[in-house]
């Protein structure tokens, strides 16, 4: 794909509609006429915004929504390169979003099945778009049309940032309580209570964080190098 336009096209179009799929979620998302059941992390309002599935995917949606008013301007005045911080960016919001998509496929589904409540009920109405679709338009778009020039190693811990500072707010919520307040464990942290468990939880949170960020800057540059160049 040496055509630039036609990679700024489609770059414009996925992250188009990776911003208008999360205004039709955001919209959906404070209908009163909609009915949730928060113990399946479907809760709206702006509740919702206690779960890192709804402020990844805002995050990606900004990122997209800058990403594309770039695009539209390479296109129009022929001005080839983003802004460095609008893929620095772009790449924090993908990665966050594929931590949820992982975190929903490989822990929540098997979880919420195990509750007796089916392996897809994270993945109906709006939840589709938030745990799955977004997340896979947000990955294509990262690593087949933006590019990072001499994207160093030391920058993928950007895409660490998101996940621990949502951990930075979640854990103390939860020692909070429910009932004092704070958030239910509805990301079983502590696995039921047991605080003992919290530093392996963030070991393995971060961890995972880390190793997608690795990924996907490598499947950026390979694609990069293989097709781009």
């Amino acid at each position: 794909m040496k055509n630039k336009k036609l990679r700024f096209t489609l770059s414009l179009i996925t992250n188009l509609v990776i911003f208008m799929l999360m205004a039709h979620t955001l919209i959906n998302n404070f209908r009163t006429d909609i009915l949730r059941d928060s113990d399946l992390l479907e809760a709206g309002g702006w509740v919702s915004f206690r779960y890192f599935t709804m402020l990844s995917n805002v995050l990606a949606a900004i990122a997209a929504a800058l990403v594309a008013a770039f695009d539209a301007k390479a296109l129009i005045s022929d001005e080839e390169k983003l802004p460095r911080w609008v893929l620095i960016l772009k790449y924090a919001g993908t990665v966050a979003v594929t931590l949820t998509f992982v975190t929903v496929v490989v822990f929540l589904g098997p979880m919420v099945e195990a509750m007796g409540h089916g392996y897809f009920k994270l993945f109906q109405n709006e939840n589709f778009f938030l745990h799955f679709l977004s997340p896979i338009l947000a990955i294509i778009s990262f690593v087949c049309f933006e590019q990072i020039e001499n994207f160093k190693f030391t920058e993928t811990l950007y895409g660490v940032i998101p996940t621990v500072l949502y951990s930075f707010a979640y854990l103390p919520m939860v020692v909070i309580g429910k009932e004092n307040g704070g958030w239910p464990d509805f990301y079983m942290l502590t696995f039921g209570g047991h605080m003992w468990v919290v530093p392996i939880s963030l070991i393995v949170m971060y961890g995972a964080t880390f190793g997608l960020a690795v990924a996907e800057r490598a499947i950026q540059k390979a694609i990069a190098k293989k097709i781009y160049k």
